[in-house]
């Protein structure tokens, strides 16, 4: 029998007097040791499927027919002390955000001592760090002690894995569980589930919008789109042959990371790349030498006098037109840099300058410092549209703000041209935030950011959250903005697909620090910095089956002194062996 069995599920939400249908006739199951992958867009009704694992549905749903059994109990004909029993019991689920579901104000140890106690288990000192261990986070003495902001994104959602198998679960389901980690810190949260899975002789069930995860992880996927599956197949064989046309679709929108990005530039007189096409293609053209829009040089940013820097030392240039992509794991100073560029953060020291020919400034003010012109050519995009967005405000009201404070205008014309602009149209200017996709919702994020004109867009993580073809949309919009308004564009992302298909340029940084720098082909080509071969070896490409070895995630090496040029405006910091 297996362990998960999901007979011609169909469930609805209630939209008034009428219903709307999200799921429709589904059918799988899942052995012990199996994992199943489920993908598809926003608003297929992959998660919707997967908390019913749980006997878990939203507020005004229901189940039209069908079945769901765990461990052949059909879950929901279970009674309330019967349903707390399968929840972190027989079932349990790891979420995509392990900070917002562990609780702020209680210890690790504490955390995992509960869900022990919750089904019964053992809860001693010993079992709790056994628990820890077996996650394989380090020093579980101290961790036990910390609190969950004490600890890295990794480290939260490792400790989420601890209290997900504490009691021993027969099916897991894991939700979006890697979406917000860097590529390393990914690979070691996979590789540990993956054993654990084979270890305890789990049933997986893994959403995501990641391909490549799926890939690595999944012995079978099931493709769902508009609340049904639309194929399921082998894992290997879905990504070799997909037979349904929108299975298709979703592969040719994932970014090619084997693909040549950016064309040459050197660190301080950059080239001007003409297209996001050409870039893509290996073929733009060099443009005449410019002045840099943005020059940092031993730029150090630090969060309270006598804490380590968040940005210690850094120097680069970003040209008129120009995409600079920075990479690193979590903590790593990328966030900082951006946020310190839009004026959030204050730089304590170095060089930091605008200068558009028409516009300049000192950017190691913070936004309340800077000219109102200085404000506006520096626009940030934020990652989660989610929270960055007013939810009382219309859209129509959160782009006319920045209308009315840069332009002046609060013309109803101008919000609607730039909702065009980004692919929505006026008829969202009326709209609340929680009536829109996600996708959507950055679209909007974008469209607000263009309302001041800007001659510098800061992207942080704008696409973290979206499938595949809402990526896609996303990516391309912005690559149509940049080339329209001749904007410059600082890239934050963890994702190396991504930015080898936008960035002119590649800074990789870590503990900090740039330790890499120069055109997109290069940096992806090598040679390289051994932090840099660490990340690139880390990605995970759809079709790839194989989970990458990161190792400990211990640097085997340490910073020494200078750069090595390796030509064509490509540089590497110098390292030793540790």
């Amino acid at each position: 029998m297996s362990a998960v069995q999901v007979d011609d599920l169909a469930i609805s939400y209630a939209a008034g007097r009428s219903s709307v249908p999200v799921v429709r006739g589904v059918s799988f199951t899942i052995d012990a040791g199996r994992t199943l992958g489920l993908v598809g867009e926003s608003g297929s009704g992959k998660s919707t499927v997967a908390r019913t694992l749980l006997a878990h549905l939203r507020a005004g749903s229901s189940i039209e027919r069908g079945s769901v059994r765990v461990e052949g109990q059909d879950v929901f004909a279970l009674d309330p002390a019967g349903r707390r029993a399968l929840r972190g019991g027989t079932a349990s689920v790891v979420a995509q955000n392990a900070g917002q579901a562990l609780t702020p104000s209680m210890r690790v140890g504490e955390q995992i001592r509960e869900a022990l106690r919750a089904h019964g288990e053992p809860d001693g000192p010993e079992r709790v760090l056994e628990l820890v261990r077996l996650v394989r986070l380090p020093a579980p003495e101290r961790i036990v002690r910390r609190y969950p902001h004490q600890l890295s994104g990794g480290q939260q959602q490792r400790v989420a894995i601890a209290m997900a198998v504490a009691a021993r679960p027969r099916v897991l389901v894991l939700d979006e569980p890697t979406t917000a980690l860097d590529v390393v810190t990914q690979a070691a949260v996979l590789d540990l589930i993956a054993d654990l899975g084979r270890e305890l002789g789990m049933a997986v069930l893994l959403v995501s919008h990641d391909l490549g995860v799926v890939s690595a992880m999944a012995d079978e996927i099931a493709v769902m789109q508009d609340g049904e599956v639309v194929e399921h197949a082998a894992t290997a064989a879905l990504f070799a042959a997909p037979q349904h046309e929108y299975t298709r679709a979703l592969l040719a929108a994932v970014p090619d990371g084997r693909r040549p990005g950016g064309t040459g530039h050197v660190p301080e007189t950059v080239t001007v790349s003409e297209t996001l096409t050409a870039r893509a293609a290996g073929t733009a053209p060099p443009g005449p030498h410019v002045r840099p829009v943005v020059t940092a040089r031993d730029l150090v940013i630090r969060y309270g006098r006598g804490l380590p820097a968040a940005v210690d030392g850094v120097s680069f240039t970003i040209a008129p037109r120009e995409t600079l992509a920075v990479v690193g794991e979590s903590g790593s100073g990328k966030s900082t840099l951006a946020t310190a560029l839009a004026g959030l953060v204050p730089a304590e020291s170095g060089v930091f300058t605008f200068d558009d020919g028409t516009t300049s400034g000192d950017l190691r003010e913070p936004i309340a410092g800077r000219s109102a012109d200085l404000r506006r050519a520096v626009q940030l995009v934020f990652q989660n549209a989610d929270t960055s967005l007013n939810p009382r405000r219309t859209v129509g009201a959160a782009i006319a703000r920045p209308l009315r404070l840069f332009t002046g205008s609060t013309s109803r014309e101008r919000v609607d041209a730039l909702l065009t602009q980004v692919g929505l149209g006026p008829e969202f200017a009326d709209r609340l935030p929680a009536q829109l996709s996600g996708g959507q919702r950055q679209r909007v994020g974008i469209a607000r950011a263009l309302a001041a004109e800007p001659r510098l867009v800061v992207a942080d993580e704008i696409t973290t959250a979206l499938d595949v073809q809402v990526q896609a949309g996303i990516l391309s919009l912005l690559a149509d903005l940049q080339r329209s308004r001749g904007l410059s564009c600082l890239f934050i992302s963890h994702d190396l697909a991504v930015v080898r298909g936008v960035a002119d340029r590649v800074a990789v940084m870590t503990g900090g620090r740039i330790v890499e720098i120069g055109p997109t082909e290069r940096v992806f080509g090598g040679p390289n910095h051994p932090y840099t071969s660490t990340l690139l070896a880390a990605t995970l490409e759809p079709g790839n089956t194989v989970l990458p070895d990161v190792g400990d995630g211990v640097p085997r090496w340490r910073h020494a002194d200078g750069w090595t040029d390796r030509g064509d405006g490509h540089h590497t910091r110098n390292w030793e062996d540790a």
